[in-house]
């Protein structure tokens, strides 16, 4: 048979190789192992071929005739060079265009033995052996997919890339083969989990795709459910423990519809779930409001009251009640409330008024605009004014039809047995003597000698592979970037730090609901959902896709006083990268010595690139670099001292050198604005993540 290949390619060697560098290839290919589940019928297939070769190009005269029909199928119009060999021999060739990247061929002359099994026969001549020909064929194909599941997730396209898995995985099953490789490629299905819901709702035409976006949501449902709900704090099949699964949803929230998170949360409410129905109650109260629903804000009311067993709520039913024209009951559950600061809020909104209701309608109308529509996607500028919402003639109907001021026990969507507990929140007493209310994103009101912050909420980043400086097909690198965390839902002042005040726990009612024991479990969950979901200060969260995982968000740390800030230099910054070239250098040079990165990359990085100089220590093949750089500037983190960002312009030469050639194609030249994220561990900046912002 005919295979694409040629025997310098087989051995990777340029064409004008001397003989001594012939036969250093024709060793270091020979000690190179396959994958180890290969049977020994496919390893000796290919060093049979790697034998054939060898003996072909170190004898002069022989290669003199190859040499001549390689250039007679040159000249020969749209004819691709390929090479006869012996039946027995298309096992080692398939393995050796494995190593060599060229998976959709593998794919392509695999496809007739997968389609006909029939064919192994042409194989080999011993019956015995076709089993094992066929399992080795099997093998070829899943790792080709793998391989190119392994693209694709770098090129974050992960859906293709799951596409990929999913078909090694449903091959493996099939054939009742490999248990170990099915385990893992069903965990890199589960890790990529998040990525494709996001790159589904992120896409340009994702709001226009109801595929897309019924793909996405059916992805989150099958991800809730094998958590088996919000509150689960162990880490799932995603590699999310329960605080990273929660700021997940959080930052997914603002690419679904209302209706879409209505939907979802509502099922998870009934596990039941106390951030689920939070969540539930909000998305029925934007939906009610914005669409002119009152009987979704009836949904809403309902769905917060089990949360008052333990948490405050009660602005929250105020809010509803208002929305269902119930001033009185509006007027009792601002009361009820323990929010000192939206209560300040408020009565300074209905300072000439006997009342508070002239305040407590401001108020809803600014906590819809800042808090609850931002969250949408479709209502984002969804008008909040009251007047337009009751002036509505079907809300004036249906509100005309609410003949009992109580709401009817009938609107609630969950059952009769549902119950919940909820952590007491965190209160806090100030002066509000000449404050003056400021609105921001997402707290107020402030006070005048604060400045207004405007928080930018966005999704997890993925930032961009530095192509430029990876290898064939190394682990994939750490890159993430730090978003701006949703604070409480509700309107607080922006001080600093905050004491919480428990409050008491309403002893006597305990012993209807549930035993003493679960209570503090529950509370305790239900504190740390409510702590992830609206936390009060910004943290950093990154999800890294280095091996490729989706990693815990990192710890908030305390802020620091001004006088012991760490800061970071130009100088400094120029020496840390300086050090991250040098090592890089050594790395993935001739000698592939990787002691350095430790001193200069974290862990994570480190190991991308470590098996970077790997890889290239497989393909016998080294880099040889040349640097120069300036640093355009270094900012530490002003709330947190141990972070920081250099920017650099890094011009870069590296040449490639394979079997001690130099191979001009995967040489390179560029001038590169990179950035580079550092943290600070003990006395020693390291570099978490690099990104090039620009090349040319």
């Amino acid at each position: 048979m005919e295979i694409p290949l040629d025997y310098y390619r087989i051995l990777g060697i340029p064409l004008e190789a001397e003989p001594e560098l012939i036969k250093q290839a024709y060793e270091d290919r020979s000690v190179q192992l396959p994958h180890q589940d290969y049977s020994i019928i496919a390893q000796s297939s290919r060093k049979n071929l790697l034998k054939v070769a060898y003996d072909t190009l170190s004898n002069p005269e022989s290669r003199l005739q190859y040499n001549a029909s390689l250039f007679a199928q040159e000249e020969e119009e749209k004819k691709e060079i390929s090479l006869e060999i012996d039946n027995s021999l298309f096992l080692g060739a398939l393995i050796i265009l494995l190593e060599l990247g060229e998976y959709e061929l593998v794919l392509n002359l695999s496809q007739p033995y997968l389609n006909n099994k029939g064919k192994l026969d042409q194989l080999t001549n011993q019956v015995e052996q076709i089993s094992l020909v066929w399992q080795d064929l099997i093998l070829t194909v899943v790792l080709a997919h793998l391989e190119l599941a392994r693209e694709k997730w770098q090129e974050r396209e992960y859906n293709l890339a799951a596409e990929y898995l999913q078909y090694s995985h449903d091959l493996l099953v099939k054939e009742d083969l490999f248990p170990h490789l099915r385990k893992e490629i069903k965990q890199d299905l589960g890790k990529l989990k998040p990525y494709r819901v996001i790159e589904l709702l992120t896409k340009e035409d994702a709001s226009s795709d109801p595929k897309d976006r019924e793909k996405a949501l059916n992805l989150l449902r099958e991800m809730f459910n094998r958590r088996g709900g919000f509150e689960n704090t162990s880490v799932d099949e995603c590699g999310l423990d329960g605080e990273a699964f929660l700021r997940f949803i959080q930052q997914i929230r603002v690419y679904l519809t209302a209706e879409e998170q209505q939907k979802l949360f509502e099922a998870e409410a009934k596990r039941p779930s106390t951030a689920a129905t939070y969540l539930f109650a909000y998305a029925c109260i934007a939906r009610g409001f914005a669409e002119r629903k009152p009987e979704l804000i009836i949904k809403a009311k309902n769905s917060l009251i089990p949360l008052t067993i333990h948490q405050d709520v009660y602005l929250e039913q105020s809010i509803c009640a208002l929305l269902l024209g119930q001033t009185t009951e509006a007027e009792f559950s601002l009361g009820q409330s323990k929010e000192k600061e939206a209560i300040e809020y408020i009565k300074t909104l209905s300072a000439s008024s006997p009342d508070l209701l002239p305040g407590l309608c401001r108020y809803t109308e600014e906590w819809l605009k800042t808090e609850v529509f931002p969250q949408f996607l479709d209502l984002k500028d969804a008008n909040p004014s009251l007047d337009a919402y009751f002036d509505d003639p079907r809300v004036q109907s249906y509100l005309e039809s609410l003949s009992q001021p109580s709401l009817p026990e009938t609107e609630s969507s969950f059952p009769d047995n549902f119950t919940v507990s909820l952590p007491q929140m965190e209160t806090e007493n100030y002066d509000t003597t000449d404050q003056k209310p400021e609105i921001q994103q997402p707290t107020f009101p402030a006070s005048p000698r604060e400045e207004e912050v405007e928080e930018k909420e966005e999704l997890i980043g993925f930032s961009d592979l530095l192509e430029a400086e990876m290898e064939t097909s190394p682990p994939q690198p750490t890159v993430s970037s730090n978003t701006d965390k949703k604070t409480n839902p509700r309107p607080s002042h922006p001080s600093s730090a905050k004491k919480p005040v428990k409050r008491p726990h309403r002893d006597a009612l305990l012993p209807f609901f549930i035993p003493l024991a679960a209570i503090l479990c529950a509370t305790s969950v239900a504190f740390l959902v409510l702590k992830v979901l609206f936390p009060k200060q910004q943290e950093n969260l990154n999800i890294p896709l280095s091996e490729p995982l989706i990693d815990l968000p990192q710890k908030e740390t305390d802020p620091v006083k001004e006088n012991l800030q760490v800061q970071l230099s130009q100088e400094d910054a120029a020496a840390i990268i300086n050090n991250w070239l040098v090592a890089k250098q050594k790395a993935t040079g001739p000698e592939y010595d990787t002691t350095a990165l430790d001193q200069v990359l974290t862990d994570s990085l480190a190991a991308v690139w470590k098996a970077n100089a790997n890889s290239l220590r497989r393909l016998n093949a080294y880099r040889r670099y040349e640097h120069k750089i300036k640093v355009l500037s270094a900012q530490t983190n002003p709330q947190n001292n141990t972070e920081a960002i250099v920017q650099a312009e890094v011009f870069e030469r590296s040449q490639y050198y394979q079997n001690g050639a130099l191979n001009p194609r995967l040489s390179y030249e560029e001038k590169l604005l990179v950035q580079y994220n550092l943290v600070r561990e003990g006395q020693r900046w390291l570099i978490r993540d690099l990104k090039i912002l620009s090349s040319r």
